[in-house]
């Protein structure tokens, strides 16, 4: 914040000290000239040069004295502190009114110079009351114009101070409470200018002396008071719609409402539009009829001929043309930033609000009157009395730079906005849709290309917010669904572990069916050895007494092998007891809580065992390698040898010749295939894809529950294998089962 302070002060200064001499120049001189035989014999006017350098110290203290305000709020900053609403109110005050305070307390300055200057010589006799009413009225003017100016450049520099100290504060809002009074001060300084202008250009193209040149000069100056009354005037009425949209937007914001807004912008664009054209051309007019006036009268108290005053006249009229130029570009500069405004806080029909004249004919305009203007008064030099090459090349030069800063204007009046436009198109395409496309001002060609982009802006903002809500609402759902489905999946796999149990629960109950079925053939197979163990037993006690009343041995070798014969049958009938008990023993185990190696030979040796009663009318095929193993729970692999050979018994156990059930286990390295067939009536086609569903059987009702299938399929898959089922009608049935090794 010190550098802004310090940077202030430097600009203030510097434009203090550049506008104090172009006031001398512009006001001094026109004065020194009029009374310049004045002061060649009298010393009165020297005597105010004091009072002079009085009254423009006082002016630089009155100025220093509105910025109090900012200097404060400047401190406030450098020691990082918040501004309070009643400083930032002050601020804003003080910025608003010290343009136009320098301006006037400048314009007091020459004004009270000329006065004492004119009363002290007209005191002595060096010069007449009418010409110290001139000089009066010369100053006034002449300082007016200055006094503008001067405040124009106090309104540039204090814009940057306002950006620093308020950063925040809205531009229409500024805008508001300043546009009028720069308006005026714009067509006052050129206005002011025009006049300048004139006068000089009467010495060169008059060949009239110092002091009736200066007197016809003197005349415009009341010429002139008239066009200021009729442009005020015109000012006033021209800018009462955008007065009206202001007071809507800005002054009394409570009253906003797109009813009320719209049409008030579309008014207040139009008259934005209209009014520098309007009023430059209403001030050319009138500037015209006043240069023509005093022509008149100047010819008559001067009396120059016809010549010099058609050269004259002409000379005014391109001046005027020139200045017309100007006013209507620096006008349109003020209100540059009320269009943009509206163009971006409204949506204007670009029917509407579409401009006069489009950018093709200003273009064609503005550089033929250039063209002209500057042919013109060269010409105009050329043919002028005064033909000293000083003169000319300074009349030259001021044409040169009348046209430059023209050109210059006009280029800048197109390129800015276009370049504005390509700046902001990169950062749309860059996705940053946020700040709205700056509108040129005017509705012509750019203008209306800055509003079709912003259009474009708004509707790929307006998507992308759409886009960017569905996306929003589109994770809400996603999320929402996710945690619909993670409750899914808990409640699935709560089912999941549920049905594993339950298929537990059925393996273990088809397994007791399974052992309950057995029971029976179980309790013959194991009764024939009991019985013919029991029946052995009596006589070879018999036999045992007998040997002790036996002397003969002939006859105790025959009781001895009688006895063997015995013994053998009870051994046959014990280990065939035995091999029951183990194979029930080894299919009624419970499984190992990890798989481990299992010897599919003994697996099926001891499943053949179990169901040799049901095999009494089968032929058995076996084809199973002793050595052969695979990996996995020895009670679940019995189990699905039992259920298999079972059903292939059933299958072929009602035929009259019986049939033949093969079981075979070859290896490949790295699969066991298992297959259990039997050569019954087969199965139906369409009865094939639904064999290993649960509860469903191909048996009559009450032959079977319809889960051993099922309950096969089911280990097999839990080992990692596969099984499948091929059968033809008449001719059989083969299971087919892969197991990894």
């Amino acid at each position: 914040m010190p550098s802004v302070a310090r940077t202030l002060a430097a600009r203030l200064l510097c434009a203090e000290l550049l506008l104090t001499i172009l006031e001398i120049a512009l006001v001094g001189t026109p004065m020194v000239l009029l009374v310049r035989e004045g002061i060649t014999s009298s010393r009165a006017a020297p005597a105010l040069l004091p009072w002079l350098a009085g009254l423009w110290l006082l002016s630089l203290i009155g100025s220093a004295t509105t910025l109090r305000p900012v200097w404060a709020a400047l401190g406030i900053k450098r020691r990082n502190e918040a501004l309070s609403a009643a400083v930032a109110d002050d601020v804003q005050a003080a910025l608003r009114r010290a343009p136009i305070e320098t301006g006037r307390l400048r314009t007091a300055v020459w004004t009270i110079t000329g006065v004492l200057l004119a009363v002290r010589l007209a005191h002595h006799g060096d010069l007449s009351w009418v010409s110290g009413a001139g000089v009066v009225t010369m100053a006034l003017l002449y300082s007016g114009a200055a006094g503008t100016l001067r405040a124009i450049i106090w309104q540039r520099i204090l814009e940057q101070a306002r950006r620093s100290v308020l950063p925040n504060l809205d531009p229409l809002r500024v805008f508001a409470f300043t546009y009028r009074r720069r308006l005026g001060r714009t067509a006052l300084s050129l206005l002011g200018m025009t006049h300048a202008v004139i006068a000089a250009l009467t010495a060169v193209f008059t060949d009239l002396s110092s002091r009736p040149a200066a007197l016809m000069a003197a005349l415009t100056a009341p010429a002139l008071l008239p066009v200021l009354v009729f442009c005020g005037r015109s000012l006033y009425r021209r800018t009462l719609p955008i007065e009206r949209y202001l007071d809507i937007a800005v002054r009394f914001p409570p009253t906003r409402g797109p009813a009320r807004d719209e049409p008030r912008a579309i008014e207040a664009f139009k008259a934005a539009q209209s009014i520098p054209y309007r009023l430059a051309g209403y001030q050319a007019i009138w500037s015209m009829l006043a240069a023509l006036a005093v022509i008149a009268v100047g010819r008559r108290l001067v009396g120059f001929d016809t010549a010099t005053a058609a050269r004259l006249l002409a000379a005014v009229s391109l001046i005027v043309l020139a200045m017309g130029l100007y006013e209507t570009l620096l006008l349109r500069d003020v209100l540059r930033p009320l269009l943009g405004q509206l163009g971006s806080r409204h949506h204007l029909p670009v029917a509407e609000v579409r401009a006069a004249a489009g950018l093709r004919i200003k273009l064609v305009g503005f550089f033929l009157s250039v063209t002209v203007l500057t042919a013109g008064l060269v010409v105009l030099f050329a043919l002028s009395p005064a033909r000293q090459l000083p003169t000319f090349v300074a009349s030259v030069t001021l044409v040169m730079a009348l046209s430059l800063g023209l050109v210059l204007l006009i280029v800048r009046d197109i390129v800015t906005p276009i370049r504005a436009l390509e700046e902001r198109t990169e950062e749309m395409a860059r996705g940053e849709l946020a700040r709205p496309v700056p509108p040129s001002g005017e509705a012509d060609e750019i203008g209306r290309l800055t509003f079709a982009f912003e259009e474009m802006r708004r509707a790929l903002r307006d998507k992308l917010r759409s886009t960017e809500s569905l996306n929003i609402d589109l994770e809400r759902e996603v999320r929402r669904r996710t945690e619909v489905l993670e409750q899914r999946n808990v409640e699935l796999r709560e089912a999941l572990e549920k049905l594993r149990r339950a298929q537990d629960d059925l393996v273990r109950s088809e397994k007791l069916a399974s052992m309950g079925r057995l029971v029976a053939g179980i309790a013959h197979e194991i009764n024939n050895p009991v019985n013919a163990v029991i029946n052995t037993i009596g006589p070879l006690e018999e036999l045992i007494r007998s040997i002790g009343q036996t002397r003969d041995l002939e006859t105790l070798a025959a009781v001895g092998h009688e006895a063997g014969e015995m013994l053998a049958v009870i051994q046959r009938g014990a280990t065939r007891s035995k091999a029951i008990v183990q194979a029930l023993h080894n299919y009624s185990r419970g499984d190992d809580e990890q798989p481990r190696e299992v010897n599919l030979a003994r697996s099926v040796d001891d499943t053949l065992d179990l169901l040799r009663h049901r095999l009494q009318n089968v032929r058995i095929e076996k084809s199973v390698d002793p050595a052969l193993r695979v990996v996995g729970f020895p009670g679940q692999i019995d189990q699905v040898l039992m259920n298999l050979v079972t059903n292939a018994a059933q299958a072929i156990g009602s035929r009259p010749g019986g049939g033949t059930v093969r079981v075979a286990a070859a290896t490949d390295a790295q699969i066991v295939e298992v297959t259990v067939s039997d050569d019954g009536p087969g199965i139906a086609p369409e009865l094939l894809p639904r064999i290993f569903d649960p509860f469903f059987t191909t048996k009559d009702v009450g032959e079977g529950s319809g889960l051993g299938l099922s309950i096969v399929h089911g280990i097999i898959e839990r080992h990692g294998g596969k099984i499948a089922v091929e059968s033809v009608v008449g001719q059989g049935t083969l299971f087919r089962i892969r197991l990894p090794c």
